[in-house]
C-alpha cells in the first residue's frame, strides 16, 4: 500500500502547473460563461425595462419648460392708458420660450405638461399712480400685485401652482389701473419645478 501512494505521489509531481497564458484562458472562459449567464437571466424584463426607460426620457424631455417675457419691446419708457375694463395683457417682449407654452399674441401660457410650476409677475405703476393686476389660472385668481404709491413705483408676487397639461395662465390688468415698462420692468415668467 505504501508504493502505491507513492506511485500517486510521484504522478502528482509529473503533472505541470499550467502556464499564465493557460491561466488567463480559463480565467476569460469563466468570465464568459459568467457573463452569458447573467444577460440570460436579464432578458426575462428587458423589454419592460426598456419601454420604461423611453417613457422616462419622454418625460424628461417634455418637462423642459421655462417662460419670461416683458411687457413692451421697447427700452423707452411706455405706459399703458387705463383700461375701461378688465384687460388681459400680452407681454410683447419674450426673453425666454423654452417649451413654446407662452404665447405672445394672446398672454396666455398653457402648460405643456403636468406638473409644479414657478410663476411670477412684476409691474411698474403707470401714468394714473396705480397698479392692480392679478394672475389667472383658467379664470381663476391665483394671486395679485398692487401699487397705489404714485408713477414708477413697482409690485411683484409670486407663487408655485400645481397645473395640469392645458391649464392656462394669464394676468390681467384690472379696470381703471395702468402699467408701465422700459427694459424689462413688467414681466410675466414661470418654470416647472418638477414633472408630476
Amino acid at each position: 500500500m505504501l508504493e502505491g501512494f507513492r506511485a500517486s505521489a510521484q504522478s502528482l509531481h509529473q503533472i505541470r502547473s499550467p502556464s499564465p497564458t493557460e491561466k488567463m484562458r480559463s480565467s476569460l472562459f469563466l468570465v464568459a460563461v459568467l457573463l452569458c449567464g447573467l444577460v440570460s437571466a436579464q432578458q426575462d424584463g428587458l423589454p419592460e425595462r426598456v419601454q420604461k426607460l423611453e417613457s422616462d426620457n419622454d418625460v424628461w424631455v417634455k418637462s423642459r419648460v421655462a417662460f419670461a417675457a416683458a411687457l413692451f419691446d421697447t427700452d423707452t419708457w411706455t405706459s399703458m392708458n387705463e383700461s375701461t375694463a378688465d384687460r388681459t395683457l400680452e407681454f410683447k417682449k419674450v426673453v425666454t420660450n423654452i417649451g413654446k407654452g407662452y404665447d405672445p399674441q394672446t398672454g396666455i401660457f398653457t402648460a405643456p405638461v403636468k406638473g409644479l410650476y414657478y410663476i411670477q409677475v412684476s409691474g411698474v405703476v403707470g401714468n394714473n399712480g396705480q397698479l392692480n393686476a392679478g394672475l389667472k389660472k383658467n379664470r381663476e385668481l391665483m394671486f395679485a400685485i398692487y401699487q397705489k404709491s404714485g408713477l414708477h413705483t413697482s409690485a411683484s408676487n409670486g407663487m408655485t401652482l400645481a397645473l395640469e397639461q392645458g391649464d392656462q395662465l394669464y394676468v390681467q390688468l384690472w379696470k381703471g389701473q395702468t402699467i408701465a415698462d422700459q427694459g424689462r420692468l413688467s414681466t410675466f415668467t414661470g418654470f416647472l419645478v418638477f414633472p408630476m
